[in-house]
């Protein structure tokens, strides 16, 4: 049987923990934001925890209550709250108001008497009261029904069990123990000279401070030090006791209306939530709130009329059938699927469909508890194989493509993946549109999303699908305007599907060959550790910057070169090269450090990821992970396989193709400069880049003001350094260190190149102005990328701000220059190519192609020429290509045109 559970939270409690947790949280307009962040997250995780019926949480008030009557100095050493603390207690109230969280605070009323008198209104009401608190005084309600849960979640809930441990005193008699000891938190006095060990045997014997007066004369007879002065000093200072006492002892009695203690007590208001976490910059939490992840909403929820009853449960082929032409009709449909295993043995299989206008249809099947009636997984998967892979009938989701990887077990392939929350979620996002969900937010959490932790919630299962199709439905509008469905319906959801399938395809790893380079660099870790500890003539852990701290600045009076953010002294990679010309220690532990990040980042990883049944690596590519729109790779991560390092570059010999096959490599040249070429229209550089030859060799000719035949490769690696620099505006003191010039040089440069290519730095103003103007820029292809920190007071916010205007309308414009290409030659290799050419990898501005050896000319020509022209600039896009059997040993091929 379920017990009925209650948490009161102690909010003084909480705003503390969270203030000195969060102390630096601040929103883009300067507001500290930590308590409100930190206490949300704290109410969220006591629900996921304990899963409880309700929650309140209690406020003190800044009036005085009787105690300050009884004793002025009260609380007197408690130092006043701090003003940002102070500033977010009102915003976090209202915000506790929108989430339908009953709040009590009464003027004049402690909230310990508060959550006194509540404990025990909602024990009489058959409830289990959980008390999250910190506070010693509220130890002395623990009863069979009443328990503490400390601040630190993993920590033992606290019951009348362990308080006798911790104590030796029951926790009714805490108040009498606190009456002798006193409270140095509250300033209550106590007994002077009783302390904690005198206090736990005469509450062992008499367990109360009136028992203990009552029997004075007989404690004489405890096996207490100096009994004599403890019974002088208790007779001296027995008003002071039960003043003690009364200050500690909680009254469960306060008059406290019944409708604040009500089933529920403010209304669940989702539009004032996100409007709220939009302001104050919670970005995970409003991202939590679309994909039904924030426990807090889901507590207080109408009573639900019977699930089974309001929808359908597949149960046989009639059923099914129907379902099927309910979908034929409709064409479009919200699904969800998937399984999971309780206690290592127990597999459940579930799924369920949405459609406009009808119930939500069902299925589960638990291998422990079969149901005869049910029709088998098997069968409902084949019937329903058609349709799932039939790209006429439009499927929404969450997530779908791990719906993708999921029924690809089953020989289906999925088609028609047309609106992804997430995706569409990630869109919103950056469209500042959180307001525009108003009209099925409420809808969308009218049922309850328990935490299980065991089978999943029939409840649960049918909104992974409901609440998809509502997202949809009101949300379909934004994505009829021109600009936006050309974004989303022909570049977002489209690559869906190509990513989808390029993780399905994976990357071919001969296993071997990186076992046999871990091996080999463990045995020279081990060497240069030798060596280490020779030239020390010590043992230490070389990856504590603490001991190698010790032994660089302290052992060896290395100089001080650099110093961290929290102005410890640096031991990075800058340090230990400089350190390096004095001495030969830095040296090796440098290469140690290099060789180990590679073993643990890298080898160890891409071992432990080859799937033994395709030898292949499976990574997965995030669409909605960048402000700057770019793909990101992980478990594992890709695109950042080393390639400047010789030993780096040997982990890439390991990726290989199977006989009769090719790696192909295709590589956008400079697109970000022919980006800004378009965008800015500099003919200087429009020119640079219009005719075979090196945009970084012409700009060193500028910058440095030396003919073509002068250009040595320093010249053109730092104008290609200032390229990049420049383009993201670099300051003079930044491209110094880069290059490792004086700032006055590094001006001179940004100077120079300014002047070469005058229409840049008008358009990196221009863009900055209509930023600060709209708060947003819009890309090439009519993507609007907001920019929150754009007016912001902080002066380091802005400037960051100001860096990503033109970061973000680059990077975004190239993501979307590559994702377009990847579509397209996607929709070609499908149609034309089927078994002769596949995308494995992206990488950036690169993409990876596995291809067949005897089409290799025509699917060259191919690929070059459609990444080519997939968008047109104002200058040519440039494709660079290699290819070769692996990954390292990849070579330039010079395209035969005349094909």
């Amino acid at each position: 049987m379920n017990k009925k559970k209650i948490i009161l939270i102690d909010g003084h409690y909480c705003l503390y923990q969270t203030y000195f947790s969060f102390l630096k949280l601040q929103n883009n307009h300067g507001d500290p934001t930590g308590v409100i962040y930190g206490c949300i997250k704290i109410f969220n995780k006591l629900i996921e925890i304990f899963n409880p019926k309700k929650i309140i949480i209690i406020f003190d008030t800044p009036t005085q209550n009787f105690r300050h009557k009884l004793y002025t100095n009260y609380k007197k050493n408690r130092s006043p709250m701090p003003k940002n603390l102070k500033k977010q207690i009102q915003p976090l109230q209202k915000i506790i108001k929108a989430l339908g969280i009953p709040i009590i605070s009464i003027n004049n009323i402690e909230a310990d008497d508060i959550i006194g008198t509540l404990s025990k209104k909602f024990i009489k009401k058959n409830y289990y009261v959980s008390i999250y608190s910190a506070d010693k005084d509220l130890v002395q309600l623990i009863d069979k029904k009443t328990s503490i849960i400390p601040g630190n979640f993993e920590k033992e809930i606290l019951n009348k069990y362990n308080i006798y441990q911790k104590y030796g005193i029951l926790p009714k008699s805490m108040a009498d123990f606190l009456s002798l000891v006193g409270d140095s938190s509250d300033n209550i006095p106590g007994v002077p000279g009783i302390g904690k060990k005198t206090a736990t045997v005469l509450l062992k014997n008499f367990t109360s401070i009136h028992e203990i007066y009552k029997n004075i004369e007989k404690i004489n007879n405890l096996p207490i030090r100096n009994i004599k002065n403890i019974i002088e000093k208790l007779k001296k200072n027995k008003k002071m006791a039960f003043l003690s006492y009364k200050l500690t002892k909680i009254n469960k009695n306060i008059p406290i209306d019944d409708v604040l203690i009500k089933d529920k007590n403010y209304e669940l208001n989702i539009p004032i939530l996100l409007k709220k976490f939009k302001y104050y910059q919670f970005n995970q939490y409003i991202q939590n709130i679309y994909n039904n992840q924030f426990p807090i909403i889901n507590i207080y929820h109408t009573k639900k009329k019977n699930i089974k009853n309001n929808n359908i449960e597949i149960i046989d082929k009639h059923i099914l059938s129907k379902l099927i032409q309910k979908i034929i009709q409709a064409k479009i449909f919200s699904i969800a699927l998937s399984s999971y295993t309780i206690a290592g043995k127990n597999n459940i299989f579930y799924l369920s469909i949405s459609i406009k206008n009808n119930k939500t249809w069902w299925y589960v099947c638990n291998t422990k508890k079969n149901n005869k009636q049910k029709i088998s997984k098997k069968i409902l998967l084949i019937s329903m194989k058609d349709i799932l892979e039939n790209e006429k009938y439009l499927k929404i989701g969450t997530n779908l493509k791990k719906i993708f990887h999921f029924l690809k077990k089953f020989n289906i392939t999925v088609n028609g993946m047309y609106f992804d929350t997430s995706i569409a979620f990630y869109y919103y996002q950056l469209s500042n549109m959180y307001q525009d969900y108003k009209t099925y937010i409420i809808t969308m959490f009218s049922k309850t999303n328990k935490k299980y932790n065991s089978e999943k919630s029939l409840d649960c299962i049918i909104q992974e699908s409901y609440i998809p199709l509502q997202i949809y439905l009101s949300t379909e509008k934004y994505f009829t305007v021109k600009n936006k469905k050309k974004i989303f319906h022909s570049i977002d959801m489209p690559l869906l599907t190509v990513l989808s399938i390029m993780e399905n395809n994976g990357v071919l790893v001969k296993k071997k060959i990186l076992q046999n380079q871990e091996k080999r660099t463990i045995n020279t870790l081990n060497k240069l550790k030798k060596k280490i500890y020779d030239i020390t003539q010590e043992q230490f852990n070389i990856n504590s910057y603490k001991q190698l701290q010790n032994i660089l600045f302290k052992k060896y009076n290395f100089p001080y070169i650099q110093k961290t953010k929290t102005g410890s002294i640096s031991t990075n990679e800058t340090v230990l090269i400089k350190l390096s010309k004095i001495h030969s220690l830095p040296k090796i532990i440098l290469q140690y450090r290099i060789l180990n990040k590679l073993n643990n980042t890298y080898l160890k990883k891409l071992i432990q990821s080859i799937n033994k049944k395709t030898n292949k690596i499976h990574t997965t590519y995030h669409q909605t992970s960048t402000s700057t729109g770019r793909l990101s790779s992980r478990n594992p991560n890709l695109q950042n396989i080393p390639i400047r390092t010789k030993i780096g570059r040997k982990i890439r010999i390991a990726f290989i193709v199977k006989k009769k096959w090719l790696l192909l490599t295709a590589d956008y040249s400079q697109i970000e400069l022919r980006i800004m070429a378009h965008y800015s229209r500099d003919i200087k550089m429009i020119q640079d880049l219009s005719y075979k030859q090196d945009i970084h060799s012409k700009t060193a000719e500028h910058i440095f003001k030396i003919k073509p035949c002068h250009v040595k490769y320093y010249h053109r690696n730092i104008a290609k350094i200032i390229n990049f620099s420049v383009l993201y505006g670099i300051s003079p003191f930044g491209l110094s260190q880069k290059l490792n010039i004086s700032i006055i040089e590094a001006s001179e440069y940004i100077q120079s190149y300014f002047l070469t290519y005058k229409k840049i730095k008008k358009y990196i103003k221009y863009i900055y102005n209509l930023a600060k103007k709209n708060q947003y820029i819009t890309t090439l292809f009519g993507r609007n990328i907001y920019i929150p920190n754009i007016n912001s007071t902080n002066k380091t916010l802005k400037k960051q701000a100001k860096r990503f205007c033109i970061n973000s309308i680059i990077q975004n414009t190239a993501s979307d220059i590559i994702k377009t290409s990847m579509i397209k030659l996607h929709t070609i290799f499908q149609k034309k190519f089927y078994n002769d050419a596949k995308i494995i990898m992206q990488i950036h501005d690169e993409l990876i192609f596995e291809i067949k050896e005897e089409k290799k000319s025509q699917l060259i020509y191919l690929i070059k020429n459609y990444m080519e022209n997939s968008t047109k600039l104002i200058v040519p896009l440039y494709v660079s290509l290699k290819t070769g059997k692996n990954w390292k040993e990849i070579k330039p091929y010079i395209l035969n045109t005349s094909i």
